[in-house]
């Protein structure tokens, strides 16, 4: 993967930013391990280390909470209090009793605000997987997450915009999807979705060994260099799981994607990149199909001297925009869904 992409055309290779945490991951990962990923590269993607009331996420979920306050979010608990990375210089978090407990809260809260519009109780099916050595809290007889409870409730982002069943058997793209959480949730949740996972190393290496373990018997393209479309035709158009590069994106045909999702990678990108991603937005979302953002309001980036702000995503006028707001409990974010047209 990282041969493919020094091979790639600059637009699609990665910011200075990314060369940064690219160094940071790996090195983790050199160090810990694959089955540890979720205590060490995790806390770079959308793990927040949130662990007391000053915190703007703990206050929305906690605010939600005092409208109908119930006691037993005291009785959650850290399930293993291990080692835990955060940052570039890889802090160790969560080393206090009192930050414990406090983190372990925090979720409970957020796994009842999103209970609170969980239609299909999701919540009640499914629990973090295990692999990855996850930062779990038992709380309700559960093993819960600040993952799964990021995940469910970008699900319900989508869903609730979307006709019944419009996912149903359908194509998902995701561009920048981590270690695959997301993707998870929507394996699991949508009848027959297959589900086509597009990032850079070691991302894309980390979400295809993850999920090719937790769905064993899922059909899967994993990645591997080709020249054309026609070499792997076929396979792609056969496959529930896919993993692509980004340049790998302008090799294929248009996916025919019913729905596409970007969750907080394209603020991370230069203006010409980001450009270039909604391009492929288009090219590779069906007609009538939906494209799911979710970014900071604003993101400073020291790395490339950048500074991306809510209006400089330039979403084509033909668009419809579905919606656009503040996120509910990552204050400092926007979502927005977008409809392509028909």
């Amino acid at each position: 993967m990282v041969a493919e992409m020094e091979q790639a055309p600059e637009i699609v290779r990665p910011s200075a930013y990314w060369e940064f945490l690219n160094g940071l991951n790996l090195a983790q990962l050199g160090d810990s391990g694959f089955e540890r990923f979720k205590r060490t590269v995790n806390q770079n993607y959308f793990n927040w280390p949130t662990r007391h009331l000053r915190d703007e996420q703990f206050r929305a979920v906690a605010r939600h909470w005092l409208r109908r306050p119930a006691p037993r979010i005291f009785s959650a608990r850290l399930a293993d209090a291990g080692a835990i990375e955060v940052g570039g210089d890889r802090e160790e978090m969560l080393q206090s009793r009192s930050s414990r407990l406090a983190y372990a809260v925090y979720v409970a809260l957020f796994w009842e605000r999103v209970r609170a519009v969980d239609r299909l109780r999701l919540l009640d099916a499914l629990e973090e997987p295990e692999l990855g050595a996850p930062v779990s809290v038992l709380y309700r007889g559960r093993r819960i997450s600040q993952d799964l409870c990021n995940s469910v409730l970008e699900f319900y982002s989508v869903a609730d915009a979307l006709p019944s069943g419009a996912l149903d058997g359908s194509r998902i793209l995701e561009l920048g999807p981590g270690y695959g959480r997301v993707a998870w949730v929507y394996l699991t949740a949508v009848p027959g979705c297959r589900y086509v996972l597009c990032d850079i190393p070691p991302a894309l290496a980390v979400a295809q060994e993850y999920l090719t373990r937790l769905f064993p018997d899922r059909r899967a393209f994993r990645f591997r260099h080709f020249d054309s479309h026609a070499e792997v035709a076929a396979e792609l158009d056969d496959a529930e799981l896919a993993f692509l590069t980004p340049n790998q994106l302008d090799l294929i045909d248009p996916a025919g994607a019913t729905l596409f999702l970007n969750i907080s990678s394209l603020h991370e990108m230069r203006p010409d990149q980001i450009a270039h991603y909604i391009g492929q937005v288009g090219r590779h979302t069906a007609p009538g199909g939906w494209f799911y953002s979710k970014q900071w309001i604003r993101s400073l980036n020291p790395h490339d001297n950048l500074v991306i702000e809510r209006d400089d995503y330039p979403i084509p006028p033909e668009w419809e925009t579905v919606y656009d707001r503040r996120h509910p409990v990552q204050r400092q974010f926007f979502e927005a869904l977008y409809r392509l047209p028909r």
